[in-house]
């Protein structure tokens, strides 16, 4: 049968493990008459959050089983890939005699985990010298791969502090190698399901994917509940203050509707730093300052950085002629946008593109 994860928020300050294993029984009590089977579940007394796994011929099963079980339906409810999607983000994993998952310590599985994504781009050919000790570097921190396009690289670990152990130690390893490398990195912690999302960890993939656009410069950017798990552990990271930045909720709020606007616009020829401060309300100098103090750059190198990297991907494919992505990549001109590229990367597009394929 098909595998599904529910999302139960705990309302009930004093609510228990206790509490959460009698919730349980009440829900393998009916499993049968709606035809699942609840494997484990997963407990964040800190959070407020109880997901369940199981494995039901439908989604509707799984909302009435938990509706005659507690007399109402979860948060939220999505189908979920064992081989493809569970298992390199949630990790094997078990449980105890009561069903609660458990991490392979033995300690009590919370469900979140932090994803580290790194984007990379090579200009040196050379992928294999890095993609083998990054992968190392993983497995040394206890990450899990996850699959994704041969341009990025996300793992998923179920420690905040080893992953951003982690995302250091493969910093200083991409730096320290020959060749040019263009890289940067997002960190961010968050529930498996959420709310809204149809996929597992919809919104920290999200989250992270934020960062990680809009990194420059080989920083790394960290969202705020990452920051908040690590000093929870009371374990130290050496940070060095010019590699690692950290977002609250307030600095990440404006970088996401950064990337949206970027997102919406990046194509538009016509789009320039002016549009940025009629959509943020600001003056030329208070956007300046703001765009500096978020990402290290002007208005003007957040636009070009951001078509760059889409002028890259599609260079990368090959479907389409150089005068062709620089059109679409929102450059007025295939001449101009070759000298911007040149400049930035030391190598003709058109050059990047065919060996890149």
């Amino acid at each position: 049968m098909p595998l599904f994860m529910d999302f139960h928020k705990i309302e009930d300050d004093a609510f228990t493990e206790e509490d959460a294993y009698k919730g349980h029984l009440r829900d393998v009590a009916v499993q049968n008459k709606h035809g699942l089977v609840y494997k484990r579940y997963y407990l964040n007394l800190e959070q407020g959050a109880i997901f369940c796994l199981m494995e039901s011929p439908n989604r509707k099963a799984c909302v009435e089983s938990h509706k005659e079980a507690h007399g109402v339906g979860a948060c939220n409810v999505i189908e979920v890939s064992t081989e493809n999607e569970f298992l390199p983000f949630m990790g094997e994993g078990r449980q105890n005699e009561q069903d609660l998952a458990l991490t392979l310590s033995g300690d009590i599985d919370s469900g979140y985990r932090t994803l580290v994504l790194v984007d990379i781009v090579d200009f040196s050919k050379n992928s294999e010298a890095w993609k083998s000790k990054l992968i190392a570097i993983v497995k040394k921190n206890k990450g899990s791969i996850v699959k994704l396009p041969k341009q990025s690289i996300m793992a998923s670990f179920i420690d905040a502090h080893d992953a951003v152990v982690c995302a250091l130690e493969i910093h200083i390893m991409l730096k320290a190698l020959e060749g040019k490398l263009e890289f940067s990195f997002g960190i961010a912690t968050g529930k498996p399901v959420d709310e809204h999302s149809n996929d597992l960890f919809g919104e920290t993939k999200k989250v992270v994917r934020v960062l990680s656009r809009l990194g420059n410069n080989g920083k790394i950017f960290i969202d705020l509940p990452t920051k908040n798990t690590v000093e929870l552990t009371n374990k130290k990271v050496s940070t060095d203050s010019d590699v690692v930045v950290f977002f609250d909720d307030s600095g990440y709020s404006v970088l996401e509707r950064l990337d949206k606007i970027l997102e919406s616009n990046f194509n538009d020829a016509s789009f320039k730093t002016e549009n940025f401060r009629q959509e943020f309300g600001l003056s030329k100098t208070q956007l300046h300052r703001k765009m500096q103090a978020l990402t290290g750059l002007s208005p003007n190198k957040i636009l070009t950085e951001f078509r760059l990297k889409k002028a890259i991907r599609a260079l990368k494919t090959g479907e389409k002629t150089v005068a062709e992505v620089a059109y679409d990549c929102g450059f007025n001109s295939p001449t101009y946008f070759t000298r911007v590229f040149r400049k930035r990367f030391d190598v003709l597009p058109n050059v990047f593109g065919k060996a890149a394929r």
